[in-house]
């Protein structure tokens, strides 16, 4: 149906938690689901939870989809360049200061709107991209300490412009009419984050994040129907709208990763973030010339335009018992609020 989804035990695609080093994805597809925003030249590791999952995993009812970026090589410089028939991608990493700093950088865009541009006519232009930017920098403080700082920004392009001019004659005079179709579809996410790695001693490990996650789709149509008589305007009809719709996080979390004896592995933390959502926001304004004469502008506003904030507090605590050398436990607790 031009969508594309994970369906994990007969749930629908938005009870899966995907995370891209930890920060949800709200939307992990491009091009109505044939391409997704995870370039495999960015990724390290993905661990796939299709059953019952850890409880430091928790907001979704189906299926966890972890995944965690590339960090860089701390000793030489190595990249690949990738041309294909829709995309073309570049990866690049290396040391920034060798054994202590390192750096990834990926990149991906569809060029088809280059090439299919001087094909397409003068009075209709359609035009489609998406492109990738993952980057991240690796911070060896020293054998305890250690700092991720990482970005991902994607977004899909769709516009479309069409226009018609026409020249009619009648008992001399010259009607000239104009009209112009002028759409933008767009819709991304934005990532970015900063993380902290800190050994306490050779039984306690902490991981402390913060972020901040935007998921935004807007919708704009710029529509002007013009008829003119001698060069005076008769009448003009515009019209103008825009729709918004998406998700803002800040959060900030704490992972714990405790070993008391080598049969028990036991995590334990908490995170808090503040959500922003934009369900639906539009706007739109008329603008109208009758015989000659300017009318009245009206501008439009839905109903539902208001801003929705929210506050979401998980505690959490797991342990990963070995019974015994042929079988093991994962028992764990979660609260959130």
């Amino acid at each position: 149906e031009g969508f594309s989804g994970l369906y994990v035990r007969g749930g629908g695609p938005d009870q899966n938690l995907i995370l891209l080093d930890g920060i949800p994805i709200y939307n992990a597809d491009h091009m109505l689901g044939v391409f997704s925003i995870f370039t495999p030249e960015a990724m390290k590791k993905v661990t796939l939870f299709k059953g019952s999952f850890p409880a430091r995993y928790g907001g979704r009812l189906s299926s966890i989809v972890d995944i965690r970026t590339n960090d860089g090589d701390m000793q030489n410089y190595h990249g690949t360049v990738s041309i294909g028939l829709l995309t073309s991608k570049l990866h690049f990493e290396g040391p920034i200061l060798k054994d202590k700093t390192s750096f990834c950088l990926t990149g991906r865009r569809t060029y088809l709107d280059l090439v299919a541009r001087p094909f397409l006519p003068e009075d209709k232009k359609y035009n489609y991209y998406f492109y990738d930017i993952n980057a991240k920098v690796n911070h060896k403080f020293n054998d305890r300490s250690r700092l991720f700082i990482g970005f991902y920004k994607g977004k899909d392009h769709y516009h479309f412009d069409t226009t018609d001019s026409n020249n009619y004659y009648q008992n001399n005079d010259d009607t000239k009419v104009y009209y112009k179709d002028d759409s933008h579809l767009n819709w991304g996410n934005t990532i970015a984050y900063g993380r902290w790695n800190y050994v306490f001693n050779s039984k306690l490990f902490c991981n402390t994040t913060i972020s901040y996650n935007n998921y935004l789709m807007k919708l704009n149509q710029d529509v002007e129907d013009t008829r003119t008589y001698r060069g005076q305007i008769l009448d003009r009809y515009s019209y103008l709208s825009q729709f918004r719709s998406g998700i803002s996080d800040w959060s900030a979390r704490m992972d714990f990763d405790f070993t008391p004896a080598p049969e028990h592995h036991i995590k334990f933390g908490a995170e808090y973030i503040h959500h922003t959502f934009r369900p639906g926001i539009s706007t739109s304004k008329t603008q109208e010339v009758e015989n000659g004469e300017q009318q009245e502008e009206t501008i439009y506003a839905a109903s539902n335009n208001h801003v929705l904030r929210g506050q979401e507090v998980s505690l959490y605590a797991e342990d990963n018992f070995n019974l015994n050398s042929h079988l093991s436990l994962n028992a764990g607790i979660r609260a959130s609020l």
